[in-house]
């Protein structure tokens, strides 16, 4: 689609208004104001911001990344309230939808475009998030605007898009720590070779874009780098969470996970669960002391325990590829007052269709057609959040922002499913490879599958 006419397209509005209308609705229909833990964590740190005591640890001594805290807190301190700022995401939810657009647009055209736009709109544990006082809102919306800076910035050829993409990238470390080791990513998309190139071609043709970006994100994320840095007793990139991570999901107790069926859902449970291992770290001290101390505690546990941490690794996955959500956990626990039994079920099962088709359409399609620089951002980040959850402790919260990267893929599928047959029959080594791909996959999602349907199993 050249130039604005993408903003003329009327699917395009259609989605976003859709959207956005979903998005509402239960904010007009329930009570905003509740948390549930991370939520609460996160009032919490903006409430003490306000009180003047700048960005604080959890009682279980993690700092948590300072972008929502700070956020919460800017929020209240305008409204005098936390909830406006759910609405602030509902309507970030358009821009998503406006951002992936976009993105279908790169990769197929106006169908995959459209396609991926009204997926993201329906996406139900997508519109949920938007509802809560979660980070995934602003990081999903943080990870799009990179990529699409991205594809921007080369398909002008010029760099200064490349300088949006980096901001995006340096403001979403700043919302989530996770996200500290996600640039070279980016920057290899930045001069990931066009089709006929040799990858020397597009580094020296591009490598101003992947300076750029790197700069750009440098900026972002060094004045509170340096500030924390002095504050909280050593060098810090944006939170000190890796410890407490590491600690929940390689010790004596069964990997920790949040989720309904499976998960340490009550506090008293909680902590009789983590007093079955060892202790955590002295938490008076620093908090980057304490994340250390963890961190070297969870390696000496690996070195003593190889089999054991070998074999976690599918169950942290499965955690991860559970096709049920927090919004499945929160309809069960009655968090939706009114919802009759009929709806509740068939929003359990709306979940776990739409997950599934994310994950095994997107992927199915991702082999098929997969390819330049927005395959190195999307897969990048699917792979490095695989392989962190591989070695900490999963839940299908983590997931959130992988199946929004993945929607271009699905919409793929959706609008030329011949075109991705064709491709996997052109390609022998990427049909192999989704051969290989799928049972696994698939046997992952089934590990939890029926838990989010208690009554049946």
């Amino acid at each position: 689609m050249d130039g604005a006419a993408w903003r003329r397209d009327r699917w395009l509005w259609g989605a976003i208004a859709l959207g956005v209308v979903l998005r509402v609705i239960p904010l007009l229909l329930w009570d905003v104001g509740d948390c549930v833990r991370d939520e609460c964590i996160f009032r919490s740190r903006a409430a003490a911001i306000l009180d003047g005591e700048g960005l604080t640890t959890t009682d279980k001594g993690w700092l948590p990344a300072p972008g929502y805290p700070y956020l919460l807190a800017l929020v209240k301190l305008v409204t005098t309230q936390f909830w406006p700022v759910k609405v602030g995401q509902a309507l970030l939810g358009g821009a998503c939808i406006a951002l992936v657009h976009r993105i279908g647009d790169r990769l197929g055209g106006r169908r995959v475009a459209i396609t991926s736009a009204m997926l993201f709109a329906l996406h139900p544990t997508l519109i949920f998030f938007s509802g809560t006082l979660w980070v995934e809102p602003i990081y999903v919306f943080l990870l799009l605007a990179a990529s699409e800076g991205m594809l921007r910035a080369r398909e002008e050829g010029s760099p200064r898009a490349a300088i949006l993409s980096g901001a995006a990238i340096g403001l979403a470390i700043l919302f989530r720590g996770v996200a500290t080791y996600l640039p070279p990513i980016f920057a290899l998309a930045a001069v990931w070779p066009e089709r006929g190139e040799r990858f020397a071609e597009g580094l020296r043709s591009r490598w101003r874009h992947a300076l750029a970006f790197g700069l750009a994100a440098v900026v972002t994320v060094a004045p509170w780098s340096i500030h924390a840095s002095s504050r909280y007793g050593g060098f810090l990139v944006s939170d000190a969470t890796a410890g407490h991570v590491l600690f929940l999901g390689n010790n004596e107790f069964a990997p920790v996970t949040f989720d309904y069926g499976n998960g340490v859902l009550t506090s008293g449970v909680y902590s009789q669960h983590l007093r079955q291992g060892r202790r955590t770290c002295d938490r008076d001290v620093p908090p980057v002391r304490s994340n250390a101390c963890e961190v070297a505690a969870t390696v000496d546990w690996i070195r003593a325990n190889p089999g054991e941490f070998v074999r976690r690794v599918p169950m942290r996955l499965a955690q991860l590829f559970n096709p049920n959500s927090f919004l499945t956990r929160h309809v069960r626990w009655g968090y939706w007052e009114g919802l009759p039994f009929v709806v509740k079920e068939g929003i359990a099962v709306l979940v776990v269709l739409t997950s599934a088709l994310v994950m095994v359409g997107g992927t199915a399609a991702a082999w098929a057609r997969a390819r330049g620089p927005y395959a190195v951002m999307a897969v990048g980040v699917v792979a490095y959040t695989c392989a962190t959850i591989a070695v900490a402790y999963g839940m299908t919260r983590f997931r959130v922002p992988l199946e929004a990267m993945w929607l271009p893929y699905t919409a793929l599928l959706l609008a030329d499913p011949r075109g991705v047959l064709r491709a996997l029959g052109e390609s022998p080594a990427r049909a192999a490879g989704l051969i290989l791909t799928l049972p696994p996959l698939l046997a992952l999602m089934a590990w939890y599958l029926p838990t989010g349907f208690p009554r049946f199993w």
